[in-house]
């Protein structure tokens, strides 16, 4: 085993406070999907039932040293194939494998609704690990809650306040891969950043939806874009992607600040 680093920051607190933990395994590759071509029709798929397929073919698998953001339009399948990565859904065809040993933590836009509401942030973290309340306090600061909100019930916390518990807890229980959809939702530009920071020294492997572009350019991932039923590697960097977003647009790329959110939000 060895240690990896996973962190954010209090907006309040010095940057230099931050925790670092996290564990990661060492082994050459942990996770992989592949959907196999069947021999009656030559092609695979994964569909929901009674819909049309979302995935075909596909061969994907990351390991400890993986480091990749998916983009891709809305509604082809973003969430739904990191629930197949993560074997919360199984294929309709291929196969879905894991090292026995791998732990995953996954945030998303939604984690912060799962915390026990008749409990504040302090009283959630010290029951979960058994921490003892400075320890408690210490980890909610560094994932950037303010000191007030430490305290207070969780059904009373914004959604940005939420999502910061969630990530404390998710550092905590010590994931080897990360898998985050969507997470800078309801996250301020100096929490993204921390974010970003967090990402690039965590050792394990990382695995983020987003079309967050400050996100993409500050953790340096391998891009990946969903389109046309399959996943595959973009070639070159984000601006190139961004490029041919602003061309389907009829966009020109000499004046890419507008056109480029623009592009942004309507493959989101």
């Amino acid at each position: 085993m060895r240690h990896a680093k996973y962190e954010m920051t209090d907006k309040r607190t010095d940057r230099q406070t931050r925790k670092r933990i996290i564990n990661a395994l060492s082994s050459s590759s942990e996770l992989y999907l592949k959907f196999q071509v069947c021999s009656s029709s030559g092609n695979v798929s994964f569909a929901y039932s009674g819909q049309p397929p979302l995935f075909k073919n596909v061969d994907f698998g990351i390991d400890m040293s993986s480091r990749v953001a998916i983009v891709g339009p809305n509604g082809v399948g973003k969430t739904t194939f990191l629930r197949l990565l993560t074997g919360e859904l199984p294929p309709t065809r291929g196969e879905q494998r894991q090292n026995h040993r791998l732990r995953i933590g996954k945030f998303d836009q939604h984690s912060g609704e799962q915390l026990n509401l008749d409990e504040s942030p302090v009283e959630y973290l010290q029951r979960l690990f058994n921490l003892n309340y400075q320890d408690a306090r210490k980890q909610l600061g560094s994932y950037g809650l303010v000191s007030h909100a430490h305290t207070i019930k969780n059904r009373d916390l914004s959604g940005g306040q939420k999502a910061r518990v969630a990530l404390a807890e998710l550092a905590l229980r010590a994931p080897d891969v990360l898998i985050l959809d969507e997470p800078t939702n309801n996250l301020d530009i100096e929490s993204i950043d921390a974010l970003a920071e967090a990402i690039c020294e965590f050792e394990g492997g990382v695995v983020i939806v987003t079309h967050d572009e400050r996100l993409i350019r500050e953790t340096n991932c391998q891009l990946w874009i969903i389109e046309n039923q399959n996943i595959d590697e973009i070639d070159g960097a984000f601006d190139d992607y961004r490029k041919e977003l602003l061309e389907s647009l009829g966009e020109t790329v000499n004046n890419p600040s507008i056109a480029a959110t623009q592009a942004m939000k309507q493959t989101d």
